[in-house]
């Protein structure tokens, strides 16, 4: 009998028939008040990991029938962060919502280059992750309302949809006329990620002060979760793209001699993917750290028992507080270096059109300084090359901008490895007297029709008789295999 009328309240409830929840409760008072009372989650405000602020259109009741279950907040939070991958992230954060929001409709939208973007929709049925299109054109959700939410970060809720002349002439709502209307924002330390609706066509006033306050919490929480697994992807995605790239690099016939250079850009990139990997994991154990706090909580321990404050102490919380945050922000460093790395490969990489196109000479230098500068960095028997740039304003010029970089590429090579012979036999104190320098200068010819760029290094030179076959076919200082020579850059 108990089982069957707290099961018969959970789905009126969770539908937000509050009518129906107060019957119940009237029928069988001594059955349910001690589980509401039980079960009701007086400190959720305090609790929520971001403070909200909340602007309520029309009128939003609470009743004693609206049950926030700690056990089931616990279990939303730990299904919220148990997948790192943004499409797994997204389907959590929608079967969560679906789950315990009470409502028919949930649109999720995300920020993707400062524009919504409508990523997933879920109704009683299914829950669909879609082709991202921009929120401006769909016709699946009320502009008016996500616009302004949009503009003031701030929930908003509604208690008929169809009676609130503001909304009036949304094209949405004059088709669709949805009764409780829910919309909050997703926010990471203040930073808009993403929106998320919800709608219920059956009821007027689904959404109660204290279904929205357990709401907030779990969109603290999703975009925690979305913005890491965002993070995660984009990490993924670029050292993909690396890969491709450097795999097109080594088979293209005109970048063969880049190969030798692939360990050396891996290198690159690993260092801030293996730095996120490493904040994941220490990430998760905070978060776990935090939910085990809370299990204490969920126990009957108070703030000040012995058990609680032994708990603070083991998981040190001050501590956390203060390096969780910061374990996020270095996360999103190691991912903008990332970017940079993969924009400076395809720069370098970038395939050749029929047509010479305009093309930034600084850019191409600046690509292929950073794919050789593991080459440059200092070792056991030399300090640091050091690169020094005298650089010119210049226009784009007119170019094939693959076949210039493979020339930067080849000067570059060569005279890292001519500095490289040159302090063969000297110690290292001597060579850091007189540093290992290459110098990069650019500027317009006097007559301002041409770019010149130069490039020289301080090591031994060349002799006279290298200077007059350097660009012939064929033609090589080095050792088979080690160099095809500079007349394929002619």
């Amino acid at each position: 009998m108990l089982l069957a009328i707290c099961k018969k309240l959970t789905i009126v409830a969770r539908w937000g028939a509050k009518a129906k929840t107060d019957d119940l409760e009237e029928r069988y008072p001594s059955i349910l008040s001690s589980i509401l009372e039980r079960q009701k989650l007086s400190c959720l405000t305090s609790t929520t990991i971001a403070t909200l602020t909340m602007e309520t259109i029309s009128k939003t009741t609470t009743g004693k029938g609206e049950i926030l279950d700690l056990a089931t907040l616990m279990k939303a939070s730990r299904t919220l962060s148990q997948d790192i991958s943004l499409e797994g992230a997204i389907a959590n954060l929608m079967q969560v919502v679906m789950e315990n929001a009470g409502a028919e409709n949930v649109a999720l939208m995300l920020l993707q280059d400062q524009v919504l973007m409508l990523t997933a929709f879920a109704t009683e049925d299914r829950i669909s992750q879609l082709e991202a299109i921009p929120a401006e054109t769909s016709h699946s959700i009320p502009l008016s309302i996500i616009n302004q939410v949009k503009h003031n970060k701030k929930p908003l809720v509604i208690y008929n949809a169809n009676h609130e002349t503001a909304y009036a002439g949304d094209i949405y709502i004059q088709e669709h006329q949805p009764q409780s209307v829910l919309c909050l924002p997703l926010l990471d330390r203040g930073q808009m990620i993403g929106i998320l609706y919800l709608e219920n066509n059956q009821v007027t006033g689904a959404f109660t002060s204290d279904r929205v306050e357990f709401l907030n919490l779990l969109c603290s929480q999703a975009a925690i979760s979305l913005e890491n697994a965002r993070l995660y992807q984009k990490s993924q995605n670029y050292a993909q793209q690396l890969e491709q790239t450097q795999l097109q690099l080594v088979q293209s016939e005109k970048m063969a001699s880049i190969g030798q250079l692939v360990s050396g850009v891996a290198h690159e990139i690993n260092n801030p993917i293996d730095f996120i990997s490493g904040n994941l994991d220490c990430a998760t154990e905070y978060i776990q750290n935090l939910i085990d706090l809370l299990q204490l909580y969920q126990q009957g321990c108070d703030w000040n028992s012995k058990t609680t404050q032994d708990k603070i102490e083991e998981i040190e919380l001050d501590d956390l507080i203060e390096d969780l945050p910061e374990m996020i922000e270095s996360m999103r460093q190691g991912t903008n270096r990332i970017t940079e790395i993969s924009k400076s490969m395809r720069t370098f990489s970038r395939s050749d059109t029929i047509a010479k196109v305009p093309f930034n000479i600084h850019q191409g230098i600046d690509s292929t300084l950073l794919i050789l500068k593991h080459r440059l960095k200092a070792n056991e028997h030399r300090p640091e090359i050091e690169v020094v740039k005298n650089s010119e304003n210049l226009p784009e010029i007119n170019c094939y901008p693959g076949q210039l970089n493979q020339v930067f590429m080849n000067i570059l090579a060569n005279a890292i490895d001519a500095l490289e012979e040159a302090s063969e036999g000297k110690n290292y104190a001597d060579i850091e007297a007189n540093n290992n320098r290459i110098t990069i200068s650019t500027k317009l010819s006097t007559d301002k029709n041409m770019a010149v760029v130069e490039i020289a290094d301080n090591g031994s030179g060349m002799s006279e008789k290298v200077r007059s076959q350097i660009f012939e076919q064929g033609f090589t200082t080095k050792g088979v295999g080690k160099g095809t020579g500079l007349y394929q850059i002619r």
